[in-house]
């Protein structure tokens, strides 16, 4: 069962994806994604690189809604998305790969210098292909660098996760990874 803490979080995480606020994530939220970080990345829709992300989000979106759209109705609720994450937190494997691939998949998107560390201006570009404001990603950024030392390691994005997902201790700092979420 979720915590309280663990719901509110899931719950700003489920509002960053429903990129136009309908209460549902859908296919349409996933192509308005892919379409920020197409520009982000300055791909065209049909270069290789632009074909790689559409495949990528697309593909994520897939696995998201077979397993998560539980009344087959072509959007995620609030519900169905808690209910998803319940199942995948209780499930150590499968809560590891998950953390596992939205790491990689953070840096593979956002690490745009590819030098193995997410800077400040990237993480306000991950931020921005969501909609959310730079000068709010540059605040949750300074509050994520545990060690100050201006970049955010894969390993550290990698306990920054598990915080976000697993941590019922309110003062985590992982728990802003996805801004806000009220307490």
């Amino acid at each position: 069962m979720l915590t309280d803490l663990q719901a509110k979080k899931l719950t700003r995480y489920f509002q960053v994806y429903d990129i136009n606020d309908d209460g549902r994530i859908e296919s349409s939220d996933f192509e308005r994604v892919i379409e920020n970080v197409r520009i982000l990345r300055g791909a065209s829709e049909r270069s290789p690189d632009g074909n790689r992300l559409r495949q990528a989000y697309m593909a994520f979106w897939a696995a998201l809604s077979a397993s998560a759209d539980s009344d087959r109705d072509g959007g995620i609720d609030l519900d169905e998305w808690l209910a998803y994450w319940q199942i995948a937190l209780e499930d150590d494997a499968r809560y590891e790969a998950e953390v596992e691939a939205i790491t990689n998949h953070l840096f593979s998107v956002f690490d745009t210098d590819e030098d193995g560390e997410i800077g400040p201006d990237e993480f306000a570009d991950f931020y921005g292909v969501f909609g959310l404001g730079g000068n709010l990603a540059r605040s949750i950024f300074v509050e994520l660098d545990a060690n100050n030392d201006g970049v955010i390691s894969r390993d550290e994005l990698l306990e920054i996760g598990r915080q976000f997902y697993r941590s019922d201790d309110p003062s985590s700092a992982g728990n802003m990874l996805f801004g806000p979420f009220g307490v």
